[in-house]
């Protein structure tokens, strides 16, 4: 087999001026939009209302955290031209144990992460039409036609039409919460604090009192839940190396899947400068398109933070249980009554499209951990695979808005969710960094591999994100 060639870049990645290469941001901003849906909008305010400017160091160092986890990620598939996943059929131990625990793990959270998601906007529709009270079967029965108009609008839905749509609907977002952010005057020295000096906070007393749920558990906890959820896990992630592949950067013009590991080793890669520069040109998409939609991630994270300690907490409103939009309405309503309506349609608008998406994403994630045990000329429809997605984790995503009903664990979307953000969005995470640091230095070779820093940043991402998993699921569910 010759040596592998990466083909020329376009102009725009090649130049000095970066910016030109801002049209490359795409596939990320997927990513970005599906983890506003629940992860900004509600945990983030919900940070902010409980804890106020003291854990935005704990949403700095989480996304920080699965930043360097995707970039690494992308930076091996794009050098490779395999995916991560493939990879990891040459590890020690049973074959695929890695890639079938991940997928595992990402089958398990689909059908919890559509119900929380769900029931958040469906508790909107029982609150504005029950006059400002939010009802547990409306808010289910909602929950469930939401779905179902998902599952039909997803059916036919393509990849372009997606895209495009979720940039908007991020920008939109984006530029109205920026601005209610900033008119509600936020305190720079404690937002500033908050960000660089990682402290554990407790509870007050007010919260004790009004929201004794919350205090069963300690403060580290509820952070190591905001780690997991914001700026998604698995579900979203496995699936974002298949929007880099529809996009046909680098190796993918000439071929859409490589396997390439094998027990004797990788294929070598023309040492020459021409090809270390093409590559080194074409990783410049990558950072344009992880750092663009991590960055909008952070700001909608921290907005949604500050406001929620401005205004939230200083009224002693937590987002909890079913009420977990309802509180953020304030947000704009203390600049004028009359943006009532703004809040409503936007927030709608948000994270429904945030459900639309969904099912696009997790066909992608699990298309992609099954391409493994795929033969070239065998490969898996991804259009039947989809269609078998939506029914699958629609039904079972249902069943546990229903079930919600009689079980605790599971009766409201914070309890939902942390099933996902424990295991898809650290654990599994976590996972996953250790995974590509093993396959970058077995593969690559010199001058294409990960540098030192990038390389040490990975390890660390992966180790903290695997131990706040784990004692996390741990100490919630067993401790």
């Amino acid at each position: 087999m010759s040596p592998i060639r990466y083909p020329a870049p376009p102009l725009q990645l090649t130049g000095r001026r970066w910016w030109k290469s801002i049209g490359f941001l795409g596939p990320g901003i997927i990513i970005a939009s599906v983890s506003i849906g629940t992860g900004e909008t509600i945990f983030a305010s919900r940070g902010g209302a409980i804890f106020g400017y003291a854990i935005l160091w704990c949403f700095t160092i989480g996304l920080l955290l699965k930043a360097i986890q995707i970039y690494a990620s992308s930076r091996y598939m794009m050098v490779s031209g395999e995916h991560p996943m493939q990879s990891w059929m040459m590890l020690p131990g049973p074959p695929g144990w890695l890639p079938i625990s991940l997928l595992i793990i990402t089958a398990v959270c689909l059908p919890f992460l559509l119900a929380a998601l769900s029931i958040s906007v469906g508790s909107i529709f029982s609150w504005m039409l029950g006059s400002g009270v939010v009802s547990e079967v409306p808010s289910r029965a909602w929950a469930t036609a939401l779905i179902v108009v998902a599952a039909l609008f997803s059916w036919k839905q393509t990849y372009r039409r997606l895209e495009t749509t979720q940039i908007i609907i991020v920008a939109l977002l984006l530029v109205s919460v920026l601005i209610a952010a900033v008119a509600c005057q936020p305190d720079l020295a404690a937002l500033i604090r908050g960000m660089f000096v990682p402290t554990v906070p407790s509870y007050e007393d007010w919260i004790g009192i009004s929201y004794p749920n919350i205090t069963q558990h300690a403060p580290w906890i509820e952070l190591v839940t905001y780690i997991g959820i914001i700026g998604g896990g698995l579900p979203a992630y496995i699936g974002y190396f298949g929007f880099l592949r529809d996009k046909k950067w680098g190796l993918f013009q000439e071929q859409a899947v490589y396997q390439l590991s094998t027990k004797s080793g990788f294929p070598a890669i023309e040492q020459s400068p021409r090809n270390q520069a093409n590559i080194r040109h074409w990783l410049r998409a990558i950072k344009i398109d992880v750092g663009g939609s991590f960055l909008a991630v952070f700001i909608f994270s921290s907005a949604f933070m500050v406001l929620g300690a401005v205004i939230l907490h200083q009224s002693h409103l937590i987002p909890d249980k079913l009420e977990l939009l309802t509180h953020q309405e304030k947000f704009l309503t203390a600049l004028s009554p009359y943006l009532t309506i703004l809040y409503r349609i936007g927030i709608i608008a948000a994270i429904g499209g945030t459900l639309f998406a969904t099912f696009d994403v997790w066909t992608k994630s699990v298309y992609e951990g099954l391409l493994p045990w795929q033969s070239t000329g065998n490969t898996i429809s991804a259009a039947k695979l989809k269609k078998w997605i939506i029914l699958i984790t629609s039904v079972i995503g249902i069943g546990v808005i229903w079930f919600g009903l009689v079980w605790k664990p599971i009766s409201n979307p914070i309890t939902v969710v942390s099933i996902p953000a424990l295991l898809g969005g650290t654990t599994g995470c976590g996972a996953w960094c250790l995974g590509v640091a093993w396959a970058d230095r077995r593969n690559l070779p010199q001058g294409f591999r990960m540098k030192g820093a990038l390389f040490i940043a990975l390890v660390i991402s992966g180790v903290s994100l695997l131990a706040a998993g784990i004692l996390g699921f741990y100490f919630k569910f067993f401790g």
